[in-house]
């Protein structure tokens, strides 16, 4: 699907509430964690993909933060553009240290 109104996207800063995801229930307990997004900017690619910068809380599971996991991240890119998504390649580019 052609990707349209972006600027939603900017709704997803703030509280992100995360379920385990179904890839790592195997070796970790299903809980509930909420994570926040801090920042999140983005550049188009073409009129299917996109890049996303996201600055988020350490713990927040980014690639179901895309996806939505079927339900198990609310609320997800996926959710929020009306538009099944996936992470094809996931970079960290800073790690923020926080001072004590």
């Amino acid at each position: 699907k052609p990707l349209k109104d972006l600027e939603r996207l900017k709704s997803l800063i703030g509280p992100i509430k995360q379920k385990t995801p179904t890839r790592v229930l195997h070796r970790r307990a299903d809980r509930l964690r909420i994570k926040r997004v801090k920042d999140i900017k983005w550049k188009v690619i073409n009129n299917k993909n996109l890049e996303l910068i996201i600055k988020g809380q350490s713990g927040l599971y980014i690639k179901e933060l895309v996806t939505g996991d079927d339900g198990r991240t609310r609320p997800s890119v996926s959710e929020i553009l009306d538009n099944p998504g996936k992470v094809i390649e996931l970079d960290v580019i800073k790690i923020h240290l926080e001072e004590a």
